[in-house]
Formats: C-alpha cells, sequence, structure tokens
C-alpha cells in the first residue's frame, strides 16, 4: 500500500467494479468513506466518531483498503511502541454506476436512486407546471437519474480542483439538467396533479 496525499486524490469515482460496490454497499463502510473523503483520520478517531470498537474499524478499515477505496496517508510512531496511522478515502465522493452491476448489488442501493429520482421529480415540478411521477413509473425515473448523474460524473474523475460539495453540487445540476431535457421520455411519466378547491 502506498501513501497517498490529499493532492493526488481525484474528486470522483464511478464505481463500477462489483466488489468495490459490495463493499460500499454496506451503511457503515459508506459512513466511513464520507468521513474519510474529507479529511485523514485514525482508527481510534473514527471509533470515537462513528461510536464501533476500534476492532471493528480495522476489519472495516482492512476491507476498504484492500479495495482501493481508501489508502494510508501517513504513519507516526507513538506512545508504547504503538503505530497510528492516518487513512483517506481514495476520492473525494464515490457514485455507484448500478448499470454495471448485477441485480443482487443493485437493490442494495436501490432505496438511495429512488430518492434520488423522487428529488429530481420534486425538482421539475417547480421548474414546470405542478407534477408527480406515478409509482409505476418510479423505476424508469430512477434509472434515467442514475446514468444522468454517472454521465456527469466522467468529467470529475480527474485530480481534485474545487471543493468537494461544490463538485458533487454540480454533478447534480448537470444530471437535473439531462434528465429535464428528456422531455419526450419523461412527459409520460409525469402526470400532472389535479388540485380541487373545495
Amino acid at each position: 500500500m502506498t501513501d497517498l496525499s490529499m493532492r493526488d486524490r481525484v474528486a470522483v469515482k464511478v464505481v463500477t467494479d462489483e466488489s468495490q460496490a459490495r463493499l460500499i454497499s454496506d451503511p457503515m463502510r459508506r459512513e466511513m468513506l464520507r468521513l474519510l473523503s474529507r479529511r485523514a483520520l485514525t482508527e481510534k478517531e473514527l471509533s470515537k466518531m462513528i461510536g464501533l470498537s476500534p476492532p471493528s474499524i480495522g476489519h472495516h478499515l482492512k476491507a476498504l483498503t484492500e479495495g482501493d477505496l481508501i489508502s494510508k496517508t501517513r504513519s507516526e510512531a507513538g506512545g508504547h511502541g504503538i503505530v497510528q496511522k492516518w487513512y483517506i478515502a481514495t476520492a473525494q465522493a464515490f457514485i455507484v454506476d448500478r448499470e454495471h452491476l448485477p441485480n443482487d448489488v443493485r437493490r442494495y442501493f436501490m432505496p438511495i436512486d429512488i430518492e434520488r429520482a423522487r428529488a429530481v421529480a420534486a425538482c421539475l415540478s417547480l421548474i414546470r407546471d405542478r407534477v408527480s411521477p406515478s409509482t409505476r413509473n418510479m423505476e424508469t425515473l430512477t434509472h434515467q437519474v442514475c446514468r444522468a448523474i454517472c454521465k456527469a460524473a466522467e468529467k470529475y474523475r480527474g485530480p481534485m480542483e474545487d471543493d468537494p460539495e461544490k463538485i458533487i453540487h454540480q454533478i447534480y445540476s448537470q444530471a437535473l439538467r439531462d434528465t429535464e431535457s428528456v422531455n419526450s421520455t419523461l412527459k409520460p411519466l409525469l402526470k400532472p396533479i389535479e388540485v380541487s378547491i373545495a
């Protein structure tokens, strides 16, 4: 494992690898990646922040390191001969491209994907007339939103050049524009909300 500096990280990693996606599907590991995407932390610091025992954190750190999702950034000898290691995420943000994954892995991300699609539908309802997606068509809208996010993230695969939240905002803004621009596909999915005033 080579040491990774803050400036060596990429802004966004679009995850298409099944084994990496399986690692990210665990909510605890997603939280660790979120924390480690902001700054380097030790096992002890993560343990306090997350509320898991150091051995449990160590287990997750090992899996994430082997999956090339995090890397050691530095080591220092501490008291009693204990070597402290700082870990950092290899990217500022991880976006899972579910199209490249088998169905058994995709299902772990479906709740997140549906929430994103609902947010897009809500934004579209503000942009246009009041609209609401039908339940049976949410899967199609979810698929379109996921594709748009992955496509927008492609241009941020290089080195980190901007604030991570700004980059994520730009990705989601572009995805919203791309999703909204597929009018012919979205129109059948979006039904007007009928409001009756008594």
